[in-house]
């Protein structure tokens, strides 16, 4: 055994230990600094992104502005037309002040992933009469039946739905429209989504079977979308 020997091998040791250290010293305020730099990691409507949601920051906190107060809920938007945030013509209405067709809104909003920024063409009025069709609008959508853009009124007769592949479920397209509105005035202060991703939460799982990649690891489905849209108004 050779004393020499093993004080050199443990100083070496010693050497080694405090240059890991001494790395790991400099990370930490490294990584530190850059998650500082994200502005909506430490925004105050950070606990009602999407990530914020998963991550269970969405429960009660007490100081922190509930989620469910920072927008309009739908029947405010369905109540009228004269409610729609954007003017005329606009992301939701087009020249003429009537309520654009629901696969042509929000006008307007630039491009997303080089794609325009659209719902997807996903709804229809259908007359039960003789199962006539058109494209649902906008103010339909919302309403849930085929609206007389005049009064506000459903006209009786018809019925609002899905087109085939497309989830049946209207209230998807009601909550994303009342996201994509709140979204127009309120993103990124007071609101916590943009339209270009309410837009694509909704494209994503509008689908029949279709997943939103929430993170790396967490995917919603079309009710777990809904789901959140919902807790962003009263």
């Amino acid at each position: 055994m050779n004393p020499h020997h093993d004080q050199e091998h443990l100083e070496q040791s010693v050497d080694v230990t405090r240059r890991r250290l001494a790395k790991a010293g400099l990370a930490v305020p490294a990584v530190l600094g850059v998650l500082a730099s994200r502005p909506v990691l430490g925004g105050p409507l950070h606990h009602c992104t999407p990530s914020g949601h998963i991550s269970g920051f969405a429960s009660p906190n007490p100081g922190v502005q509930p989620c469910s107060s920072l927008g309009q809920p739908p029947n405010h938007y369905r109540a009228s037309k004269a409610n729609w945030p954007g003017g005329t013509p606009g992301p939701f209405l087009n020249p003429a002040g009537n309520p654009r067709l629901f696969r042509l809104a929000p006008q307007g909003m630039g491009s997303f992933h080089g794609n325009p920024v659209r719902f997807a063409d996903a709804y229809q009025v259908r007359r039960l009469s003789d199962n006539f069709t058109r494209d649902a609008t906008v103010w339909d959508v919302l309403a849930g039946c085929n609206v007389n853009e005049t009064t506000g009124v459903c006209v009786a007769g018809w019925v609002l739905e899905a087109k085939p592949g497309f989830n049946s479920d209207i209230g998807l397209g009601q909550e994303a429209i009342t996201a994509a509105m709140n979204a127009l005035t309120g993103y990124p202060t007071n609101f916590p989504i943009s339209i270009q991703q309410v837009v694509e939460m909704f494209n994503a799982v509008v689908v029949s079977g279709g997943l939103y990649q929430v993170t790396s690891t967490n995917q919603w489905n079309a009710a777990e979308v809904k789901f959140y849209l919902n807790s962003l108004h009263t």
